[in-house]
């Protein structure tokens, strides 16, 4: 691995979602509709940003920071 990182390779699986996309799945699932209930579902939320609802709960965690 030091030798991958010393031809510049990071290693690893890029991110799914970048902090502009944390926050705009964060941003709709906080959206609220006419009746007081959430305007979008996880799955439509996840469908949007082209992932996996996994992926969404995972950056919806309150206890994680932003770090994308």
């Amino acid at each position: 691995m030091a030798s991958a990182r010393a031809r510049g390779r990071v290693g690893g699986r890029p991110a799914a979602l970048d902090a502009h996309g944390v926050e705009m799945a964060r941003a709709l699932y906080e959206m609220k509709g006419n009746d007081g209930k959430r305007r979008y579902t996880v799955q439509q939320i996840a469908d949007r940003l082209g992932v996996c609802r996994a992926t969404i709960y995972r950056h919806l965690n309150p206890d994680k920071a932003v770090s994308a």
